[in-house]
This record gives C-alpha cells, structure tokens and sequence, in this order.
C-alpha cells in the first residue's frame, strides 16, 4: 500500500509540473464564478449539468493522454518500463489522481450554484464516475495513436460519441428512448441530474452501471497499454 501511495503522490506533482492541476482548477474558478452570478436563472440546473459532463470528462481524457504523450517524447516511460514498476499501480494511481481533480473541479461547479443544497454522495459518484471512464477512455485511444496531435484528431468522435450523445439526450435536443441506457456514462448522467434536480431515477441501474463499466474499461485499457506502450 505505501507503494502505492508513493505512486500516488508522484502523479500528483507530475501533473502540477505540467501545470495540468493550475489551468483545471483556473479554468473551473472562471466556470464557477460565471455560474454563481448566473445562480438564480431558470433552468440553470442544465447549464451545471452540462458543464460536469465536458469540463471534467475532457480533464480525464485529454490531459492523461498529454501526460503520457509527454512522458514518451521525453524517453521517460521507457526508462521507466525498465524497473520493476508494477503497472497495474501506474495505471491506476495515474488514472485516479487526473479523475480526483476532475472531482474536484466539479464538485467547485456544483458548490457555485447549489451551495451544499444537492445530494452530495450521488453527484460525487456520478462525477467521479464520468471522470474514471474519460480517463480510462484516453487511455484506450492512446494506444491507437503515435503522438498527441493524431491521437486528438482519432479521439474527437469517440470522445463526441462518449460524451456529447449522452449530454444531447440529457438537454432534449434528442431523443434515443431506451438506447441512451447503452452508453457507459448514462448512470452517471443519472445520478448527476438526481443530485442537483431530484429527478426520479433507477438508483440500482445508476449504480450498477459504475461498478461494471469502470473495471470494464480499466481491463481493456491495461491490456491495450501493456502490449501497444509497454511491450512495443
């Protein structure tokens, strides 16, 4: 566990060295102050909703990618690869560290609107969930591409697809019946929109859903980075 720890901690100053921590916190303060002033517009809750699903989510799958990117061009993982690291701790302490400040982030966004007038423990894992599967998302697309600029370009409809489809479900521009239940952040939609509306959900499915698509997507991304990054 201390390895872990250690591991941890290593990611979070890795991340604050590529001021990637500063521009996501200054990015959500602008967010955040715009919002508190814009608090008591209708249908405002949308507006938050909206926001937890691209600011965070593009926190994970972006900047995890650019870290890593950054990391091989300057033959760190490489001589990293060597050690006895344990990849399973990279991965995850890599993964949970960028989603912490995606929680973070949103949990600013919300705290401007609601105050602490929202159900906490359901935004947290929605939130929370939605940043996990971004960042294990770019984990996954990473593989597929040699540098960051290509990786941008492959991941932009997947990325759309992820996140866009769901959001677009969400604000009524679309309607999908019951296929919006298909797509991985769809729980997390969910419990997002429970937290700070109290609109009526399926609290099993919403749950549920976290519980197997994030292990599910971690499993695919250790493999596809273990033999296309590690094993290349």
């Amino acid at each position: 566990m201390s390895h872990f720890a250690s591991q941890l901690k290593w990611q979070f100053t890795l991340l604050q060295k590529n001021n990637i921590i500063s521009i996501s916190l200054a990015v959500t303060l602008i967010y955040g102050v715009i919002l508190f002033f814009l608090r008591d517009v209708p249908h405002l809750d949308k507006v938050l909703v909206a926001l937890v699903l691209n600011d965070p989510s593009v926190i994970g799958f972006f900047f995890i990618a650019l870290a890593i990117y950054t990391e091989i061009k300057h033959q760190i993982l490489p001589a990293l690869f060597v050690t006895p690291i344990n990849l399973h701790q990279f991965l995850i302490s890599r993964t949970l560290a960028i989603s912490l400040i995606g929680l973070l982030c949103s949990m600013g966004l919300a705290l401007s609107v609601k105050g602490f007038h929202f159900d906490m423990l359901a935004y947290g894992i929605g939130s929370f969930g939605i940043c996990l599967m971004s960042a294990l998302l770019g984990l996954i697309m990473l593989t597929f591409a040699s540098e960051f600029l290509n990786f941008a370009m492959l991941s932009v409809p997947v990325f759309l697809a992820f996140i866009n489809v769901p959001m677009l479900q969400y604000l009524g521009a679309i309607d999908m019946g019951f296929i919006k239940y298909l797509f991985p952040i769809q729980g997390c939609v969910d419990l997002i929109e429970h937290a700070v509306s109290g609109a009526s959900i399926n609290h099993w499915y919403s749950y549920l859903s976290v519980l197997v698509v994030v292990p599910l997507l971690y499993g695919i991304a250790y493999r596809l980075f273990n033999s296309k990054i590690v094993h290349n």
